[in-house]
Parts: C-alpha cells; sequence; structure tokens
C-alpha cells in the first residue's frame, strides 16, 4: 500500500490492546499487537518465521509472544529468545527473529512509525487543546470500504453538507458556502467556513474571508498524516483517526470530547452524541462508497469549485509526500 512515510499513524486504539495478542491488518499487511509484562505494546508482522503460523493466535507468557504452533517465544524487539524443540540449552539458529514495528503509546491510542528507524522521532500529531484538564471522550470504531484518501476528503468537504446530512446537522436548506478560508502548511490544513440559505448574496473575497478568520479558532483542523477535528462548540470537538487498512478500507476511531463533568449526565450525553456521529458518518458512507476511481489521487478528471480549497490542498500535500518531496511529518 502507497503511503507516506516517516510518519506516525494510528493503528489501535488502547483499549482494544489487553492481555492478549491482537492480529490486525494495516497498510496492506498482516501484523501483531500485544503487550509485554511492564505493559509496553509491541508490534511485528504475524507470521512466525519457523513455519509461518499466525502470531495472533498463539498468547503471552512470561513477558514473551509465544507462537500457538510449536512454541517459539519472542521478545518485544522480536529476537527469538526460546525454541522448546532444541531444548533450554539449545542454539537459536542466525535469523529467527520478527519484522517489528516502532510503537508509541499515547492520547488512548497506539501509534506506529511508518518509515526508517531513527535514533529520535518527530512528536505525535495530535491537538494540544485536548490535553488540558476536564476533557472525557467516548470511541466508536467504524470500517469503511474506500480508500483512506476519499475517507479524510470527505471529512475536508464543506459543500456537501445540506444534500447529505440536511436536518441532521442543522444545514436543510443551507447550501451557499461563504468561502471557505484554508490555510495549509507543513503542519496540516485549516478551515474556516459557514453555510447559509442562498438569498442571492454574493460571496466574500478571500482577502475577506483571512481577516475574519484572525484570532477565530479554525472549525475543522487536519494533521497529516491521519488526524482530523472539528470544532463544534467551546466544549464540544469531534476527532477522527484515519487508518488505512488496505487499498480498499478504511477505520474510523471517531471520538467525541466534551467537558460535562456529572459522571451518570456524561455517560447520556456521551450515548447521544454517539448515536448521533455513527448516523451522520452513515449518511456520508452511501455516497463516499459510490466514488471513482478509489483513490483520489488517481482522479484526473475531477473539476473543482471554490468550495473544494481544503480538498485541493490535501491533494497537493499528499502528492508531495508520496513524492518525497516534502519534509518529515511536522510536530504540532
Amino acid at each position: 500500500m502507497h503511503l507516506p512515510e516517516n510518519h506516525w499513524y494510528v493503528v489501535l486504539s488502547s483499549a482494544e490492546l489487553r492481555r492478549k495478542p491482537v492480529g490486525a491488518e494495516r497498510f496492506g499487511r498482516r501484523m501483531v499487537f500485544w503487550r509485554d509484562a511492564g505493559n509496553v505494546a509491541h508490534a511485528h508482522e504475524d507470521r512466525c518465521p519457523h513455519l509461518g503460523a499466525a502470531l495472533s493466535a498463539g498468547k503471552v507468557e512470561d513477558g514473551r509472544l509465544v507462537c500457538p504452533f510449536h512454541g517459539f517465544a519472542f521478545d518485544g524487539g522480536g529476537a527469538c529468545r526460546h525454541i522448546p524443540a532444541n531444548g533450554c540449552a539449545g542454539k537459536i539458529p542466525k535469523g529467527m527473529a520478527l519484522t517489528s514495528f516502532v510503537l508509541r503509546e499515547a492520547y488512548g491510542f497506539i501509534w506506529l512509525w511508518h518509515g526508517q528507524a531513527r535514533d529520535s522521532y518527530p512528536e505525535l500529531p495530535y491537538f494540544p487543546e485536548l490535553l488540558e484538564e476536564g476533557w472525557r471522550c467516548r470511541t466508536d470504531i467504524v470500517d469503511w470500504p474506500v480508500h483512506y484518501t476519499r475517507a479524510i476528503e470527505n471529512q475536508l468537504d464543506v459543500a456537501h453538507l445540506a444534500f447529505v446530512h440536511g436536518a441532521a446537522m442543522g444545514q436543510a436548506g443551507r447550501s451557499f458556502v461563504d468561502g471557505p478560508w484554508v490555510e495549509a502548511d507543513d503542519h496540516g490544513i485549516r478551515i474556516w467556513s459557514s453555510n447559509a440559505r442562498d438569498t442571492g448574496q454574493p460571496k466574500r473575497s478571500q482577502a475577506a474571508l483571512r481577516e475574519a478568520a484572525q484570532g477565530q479558532p479554525p472549525r475543522i483542523r487536519f494533521l497529516f498524516p491521519g488526524t482530523w477535528i472539528l470544532h463544534i462548540a467551546p466544549s464540544i470537538r469531534n476527532v477522527v483517526a484515519f487508518v488505512p487498512i488496505d487499498d480498499k478500507h478504511t477505520r474510523y476511531y471517531l471520538r467525541f470530547y466534551h467537558r460535562v463533568r456529572l459522571p451518570v449526565v456524561a455517560q447520556l450525553f456521551e450515548l447521544a452524541l454517539g448515536w448521533s456521529n455513527r448516523h451522520i458518518l452513515a449518511q456520508d458512507r452511501r455516497v463516499v462508497v459510490t466514488q471513482t476511481p478509489a483513490n483520489s489521487l488517481d482522479a484526473a478528471d475531477d473539476r473543482f469549485i471554490e468550495a473544494d480549497r481544503a480538498i485541493v490542498a490535501f491533494r497537493r500535500r499528499l502528492a508531495a509526500l508520496l513524492a518525497g518531496d516534502a519534509p518529515d511529518q511536522p510536530g504540532r
């Protein structure tokens, strides 16, 4: 699968990885994730180098990943530490090691470094405002049968709301897009936009939109390679981590952040808004699965309008990353 390298990608939520190994396809390859005795997460190719059994069907024992076929035991670095058939004092053949991946765990996610190993790594691409005290969140997991580019662009599209969502987002009849004003750089994409009923009003100039955006938080932010946030209200945010599974499937880790403190009220609030988010995403899905070609970077026949500025910025930046013409993943 062709993805920008030297970036951190969300691959799992922390809650998904407990005591047992977890097998998952990511970036078009089968991986196994597990925790050692110190609760540190590790990831390898989900294949024992002995005879190819899936390690995700094995277990974790004494802080090591154990193959279900012949009991080979591997440490977090992928080194084989024990072959039962050879005995405790037996030699371990050279090359009997696992392909390993660099992981970090933060913000309730497990992140995988897709690129060359290095002595130090850039910061994880997340949103500083959500690190403040008082935020609570609910996480929903949704899988779509679409390429990750189409999934991401759908959340950067400010012109579809009245037609795909209508009353579900309070956008019924609000088809006029004033702008958007879009800023794009190595840190990602920021979008200021508003939708209104079409009364024949003129669009504001880009200079006027830029001036109006000064000092105001963007409604939408996207950080490469795949984290997105929607500013709904001062104490409400939606966050999506887009996870490329393969060329035809993308996983959404959909989060609803809020600051409701009372536990019972917070839980009810999360249930209601979680349902609403899944409903809205299902409305998007019905349309996005029909888009062709699957990978938006192959869509040479697409014709853009002014409201597509963020989509255009995304395609340009992604094309540069894939071509190796852009610097490594930035910080926040």
